[in-house]
């Protein structure tokens, strides 16, 4: 397989799909003097565009944007139909009725309790909780430490700051920032950027 991004994060998904056993042939990324170097002894191959010279292997988008994610995602669909990966790591607890859909990353430590729904490339990071009859949508990034309670729902391209806590049968609308830290005690709408405890509304993302 291959990693998509070539940044800190990157490194910790070659880490995770060497646990998972998985074969990484190296790395792709735009940064331009990241063309040729080693990233903890694989390669980068190449920009993400010639991602069609490997469409042998399975790709893993280790992008933590969301944002950033899905638009390498858009990128890579419009030119063919790559093959994504999905890792696990081994010491993730994963429970009953859960759905996992293609490019979704969960990191040691994390638990997944039961009847959880989680949408395609989205990242759950080391040592989160996400409760009974949750569904989080594509593309969203769950950072290290976040507790999710039952029945909370998600929308797309949601990204939740490290230590932050959701509140049961909490909905969390489409483009959402939820600060590093924040207790989050209410439905939000679209594009919101929250913080605090309890969370409240700065400001709009464009």
């Amino acid at each position: 397989m291959i990693v998509v991004g070539a940044s800190g994060f990157g490194m910790e998904v070659l880490w995770l799909a060497e646990r998972c056993g998985r074969s990484v042939y190296g790395f792709l990324d735009d940064t331009p003097e990241k063309q040729g170097a080693l990233v903890l002894g694989r390669p980068v191959l190449g920009k993400i565009s010639s991602w069609l010279q490997y469409d042998n292997c399975d790709f893993i988008l280790a992008i933590g944007s969301p944002r950033g994610r899905r638009a390498v995602a858009n990128k890579m669909e419009s030119t063919g139909t790559p093959s994504y990966a999905t890792l696990v790591d081994p010491d993730a607890i994963i429970g009953k009725n859960i759905t996992i859909r293609e490019g979704v990353i969960i990191c040691a430590g994390s638990i997944c309790t039961a009847s959880i729904e989680i949408g395609r490339h989205t990242i759950i990071n080391l040592n989160c909780t996400v409760g009974h009859e949750s569904a989080l949508g594509e593309f969203c990034t769950i950072a290290p430490s976040v507790s999710i309670s039952g029945n909370t729902k998600m929308g797309d391209i949601v990204e939740v700051g490290t230590g932050a806590k959701i509140r049961e049968k909490v909905s969390i609308a489409t483009g959402c920032v939820i600060g590093m830290g924040s207790v989050l005690t209410k439905n939000t709408a679209e594009n919101k950027v929250l913080v605090g405890n309890p969370a409240r509304t700065i400001k709009t993302v464009e």
